[in-house]
């Protein structure tokens, strides 16, 4: 049965993004990652796309319920945020950091936006983001949180508690089973994600030589070292979650509530 995420823009799902590649490397699954419209074209439906391709492992942002329908069945993450604080984060990533383009298509509506929160003081910056971001934030009301076999999660939780919520997550996906051949499942996923990795030097090289070892799922030992690998800190080079410096208007750092990225 065909895996998914669903993350919605500024919760955390690059973070989840990162955590599934790199699983999904380690099981020799097929993952299939999908941000915009654009990349189903020729296909009715992005359900229509995703029967074409055949994933093992389906990654979608800002999916709405529409779009939900038309997909085959699944067991599937949902992951959602307290929308003011999308609001918060996304003001300051829209203005400061956000790429303008994202593999290979130019978010041209960011463009737009990102020069008018230029222009504008924070207060100004923050009303307009509102408006900018109605096309993440509908899609969350609209949304049908009894989807069957969909997993509802609040990054919130997630980041105040990550190894329960991904030991649970992983679970639900079928990716994770801890068991009595822990340890042999452990070194089998250490070989395989040798080549995603440049130190220890010798296994590093020689993965990329020699094949994967079949591995079906997980060791639980996966969520601790995928936790550290892709720590909030490490994939904002440093920044703590909740930490977003304003530098456009105020010259002042400003404290929130949860992770932005």
């Amino acid at each position: 049965m065909l895996r998914a995420f669903f993350g919605r823009h500024k919760t955390a799902s690059t973070w989840a993004r990162s955590i599934l590649h790199d699983a999904a490397h380690a099981l020799g699954l097929k993952i299939l990652t999908i941000h915009v419209p654009n990349q189903w074209a020729g296909h009715a439906t992005v359900g229509d796309y995703v029967r074409a391709e055949r994933p093992d492992i389906l990654v979608m942002t800002n999916v709405t319920q529409a779009q939900f329908e038309t997909l085959p069945p699944l067991r599937g993450l949902n992951v959602i945020r307290d929308p003011r604080d999308i609001i918060v984060s996304g003001y300051f990533s829209h203005r400061n950091s956000h790429p303008e383009q994202l593999m290979g298509i130019v978010w041209e509506e960011l463009v737009e936006h990102r020069r008018v929160l230029a222009e504008v003081d924070v207060e100004a910056g923050l009303l307009a983001e509102i408006e900018f971001s109605g096309v993440f934030l509908d899609p969350m009301c609209e949304w049908n949180y009894a989807n069957p076999g969909v997993l509802e999660l609040r990054m919130e939780d997630m980041v105040a508690d990550p190894y329960a919520h991904w030991t649970r997550a992983l679970t639900h996906l079928d990716l994770l089973v801890p068991g009595p051949f822990d340890r042999l499942r452990n070194a089998a996923c250490t070989w395989n994600l040798a080549d995603r990795r440049s130190t220890p030097r010798v296994p590093a090289l020689a993965r990329r030589v020699l094949p994967r070892v079949p591995l079906r799922r997980l060791p639980q030992a996966y969520v601790a070292g995928a936790l550290a690998r892709f720590s909030f800190e490490r994939l904002s080079k440093g920044r703590r979650p909740g930490r977003r410096t304003c530098t456009a208007t105020t010259g002042a750092g400003w404290q929130g509530t949860g992770a932005t990225t």
